[in-house]
C-alpha cells in the first residue's frame, strides 16, 4: 500500500485534542502542589478531567495521551482510543507519530556535539559537508540558523531542484524541516555514525527513552496509535512508511537503525515509485520521523525543567543559548535553538508543535518554575 505525496506532506499546525472516555480523576495522593511555582498549578484538576471527554468529543479525534511534569514529579495518562477498530485504549505507553517534536530532541544532540567541540554553532553546514545541489546562499547557512529557523529555506522541497534559501540567511524566521535534514547529514558526517544510532547514543539511551525511535521498531506494532483524517478515515504516515522501510532494510541486509543518507535515498522509489528522491520522503528524519510515548517524552521534559535533579547534559552557557531568542516573530514570540519562546505578562515558556496529517502534538515547558506539559 502506497501513500500519496499529498497525504504525506507534513503540516505545521498546532495541537488538537482527541475524544476520550472519562476515567477516575487524578488521585489525591498524586496531586502535585504548586510549591515555589508562580501562578496556577499545571497539574490536571478533577474539574478539568471531568470536562475533557466532552472537549475531546467536540474535536472529533479518537484518542489522546497526556504527560505533565511539575516540581520533580511526572503524571501521565491516556484517554480514549489508540485504535478505533478494534477498540484499543490510549495509554501513557501508546506510541504516537511525534512529528516535529523530534526537533527539540535533535537540537539537544547537536548542542551536546557543540559542547564536545565536534560542531560549532556559527560554522556553515557547507564547511562540514559540501553539497553539489547547494547554491551560493546555501553555502553560507550555519548550524545556529538551522536550529533557529533563519535559513531562508522552505519547510520542504516537493520537486527536485537546487537547495537554496529564498532570502538571505539569518535575516528572518522561516520554519524549515529541510534545514534540519541537511544538519542531520552533517551530524552523520562528523560522527561517522548513522543518524538513528547517534540519537540513541546521545539522547534516547541516556534519558532512558526506551520506547522512542526515529525509525520503525517491530515492538511498535502492538502499541502504535492509528492516525485518522478529518473524515475519520484511517491514515497512517510514518507508521506505514516505517513498516515498509523495515521490510526493505531486511531485504537489503542493512538494519533500519543503521541507515545513512544514501540508504534512505535509495529506499524512496521502493517506498513509492511516484515520489521524487527528496528529504521529505526519507527515514530516518530528524525533522519528522520521531515515534515516541508521553511517558518517554516526559523524561526529556523532566530534565529540561529540572531545578534540583539531573538536568540536560549541557554546559550552562550552551543551555542558556538554547533558550535565548535568536530571532523575534512579534512582541511575544521568538525562536531560540530548537524551541519557540513566548514571553508576556504571564512569564516565559518554551513550546513546540508537531503535525503529520493525522497526528497532532504540542509541548510547552516552563523551566523557571519546573513544569511542562506534552
Amino acid at each position: 500500500m502506497y501513500l500519496s505525496r499529498r497525504h504525506f506532506m507534513l503540516g505545521t499546525a498546532g495541537a488538537l485534542l482527541g475524544a476520550a472516555r472519562a476515567r477516575a480523576a487524578w488521585p489525591a495522593q498524586a496531586v502535585m502542589s504548586a510549591g515555589k511555582s508562580t501562578g496556577p498549578s499545571w497539574a490536571p484538576s478533577a474539574t478539568f478531567l471531568r470536562q475533557l471527554p466532552r472537549l475531546l468529543e467536540l474535536a472529533s479525534v479518537p484518542g489522546l495521551s497526556l504527560g505533565v511534569v511539575q516540581n520533580g514529579r511526572t503524571w501521565t495518562r491516556g484517554f480514549g482510543h489508540a485504535v478505533a477498530d478494534p477498540a484499543q485504549p490510549a495509554l501513557p505507553d501508546t506510541v504516537f507519530e511525534a512529528a516535529s517534536l523530534g526537533k527539540p530532541l535533535f537540537t539537544y544532540a547537536v548542542l551536546k556535539l557543540v559542547d564536545a567541540r565536534v560542531l560549532e554553532l556559527d560554522r556553515a553546514l557547507n564547511y562540514y559537508l559540501p553539497l553539489a545541489e547547494a547554491g551560493p546562499r546555501m553555502r553560507l547557512v550555519t548550524i545556529r540558523q538551522v536550529l533557529s529557523h533563519t535559513t531562508g529555506l522552505p519547510n520542504w522541497r516537493t520537486q527536485p531542484g537546487p537547495l537554496e534559501p529564498a532570502s538571505e540567511p539569518g535575516r528572518k524566521f522561516s520554519y524549515s524541516g529541510e534545514g534540519y535534514f541537511y544538519l542531520q547529514r552533517v551530524v552523520e558526517s562528523v560522527t561517522g555514525k548513522p543518524f538513528a544510532r547517534v540519537m540513541r547514543e546521545q539522547v534516547l539511551d541516556p534519558l532512558e527513552m526506551k520506547q522512542s525511535s526515529y525509525v520503525w521498531l517491530p515492538e511498535f506494532d502492538s502499541r502504535m496509535a492509528a492516525g485518522y483524517d478529518a473524515q475519520e478515515n484511517r491514515l497512517d504516515v510514518q507508521a506505514a512508511i516505517g513498516r515498509r522501510a523495515l521490510i526493505i532494510a531486511r531485504e537489503s541486509g542493512v538494519p533500519l537503525e543503521d541507515w545513512r543518507y544514501a540508504d534512505a535515498a535509495r529506499a524512496v522509489p521502493l517506498l513509492n515509485p511516484q515520489w521524487p528522491t527528496l528529504p521529505l520522503y526519507m527515514v530516518p528524519n530528524a525533522a519528522s520521523s520521531l515515534l515516541t510515548t508521553v511517558s518517554d517524552y516526559s523524561k526529556f521534559l523532566a530534565r529540561l525543567v529540572s531545578a534540583s535533579g539531573p538536568g540536560l547534559s549541557l554546559r550552562r552557557d550552551t543551555r542558556q543559548t538554547m533558550v535565548t531568542p535568536a530571532v523575534r516573530l512579534n512582541s511575544a514570540l521568538s525562536w531560540g535553538l530548537g524551541w519557540g519562546i513566548q514571553k508576556d505578562e504571564n512569564g516565559e515558556v518554551l513550546w513546540h508543535w508537531g503535525a503529520n496529517n493525522s497526528f497532532r502534538n504540542f509541548v510547552i515547558a516552563d523551566p523557571q518554575n519546573g513544569r511542562a506539559v506534552v
